[in-house]
């Protein structure tokens, strides 16, 4: 009967070190997305595309100013 009970803490010990596993993994995850995300708008921003978006928005507008009047 004891040996029973040993048994069923072990399992117990393992099955509550296995959720914390993967509650780790869950977070690590969670971080690798984040930083996969900060990386996508870094290399964004590295590429200028929104600030060359701008430009040309203001130029075209100056441009479409310009020749209806």
């Amino acid at each position: 009967m004891s040996e029973l009970k040993e048994t069923k803490e072990k399992l117990a010990k393992l099955e509550v070190s296995y959720d914390k596993s993967k509650i780790t993994v869950a977070e690590e995850t969670r971080e690798v997305k984040a930083l996969e995300n900060k990386v996508k708008t870094l290399e964004n921003d590295l590429t200028l595309h929104k600030p060359l978006a701008d430009i040309k928005m203001i130029l075209w507008t100056k441009i479409r100013q310009s020749i209806t009047d």
